[in-house]
């Protein structure tokens, strides 16, 4: 019976570590965990940082082209309508000189 309890003790006593062992590396698991994942944030918060201001910029950059084109066309049509009554006031003034194309 004593041998029983001795060997029922050393197994306990072995169970008991390994359970501490385990306990251990788990903590340290844990541990590699959080650092993984704070690396994790901090790398996808520094592409987000380099992503906006490349987006924003090109947006920007888009907006201000459209308002160019827009201005563009703008004055061409002013231009055209300018054109036309230059020439409607050539034709009025020197009907003689008015060139018909």
């Amino acid at each position: 019976s004593s041998g029983i309890n001795a060997e029922y003790g050393q197994q306990f006593l072995f169970e008991e570590n390994n359970a501490q062992r385990m306990q251990k590396e788990i903590q340290t698991l844990e541990k590699t965990i959080k650092l993984n994942e704070a690396m994790h944030q901090q790398i996808q918060e520094a592409c987000v940082a380099d992503l906006v201001p490349a987006a924003d910029q090109r947006m920007k950059d888009i907006v201000a082209r459209r308002k160019l084109v827009d201005l563009a066309k703008s004055q061409s049509q002013e231009v055209a309508t300018l054109r036309a009554e230059v020439e409607r006031l050539r034709m009025k003034t020197f009907p003689a000189l008015v060139q018909n194309s």
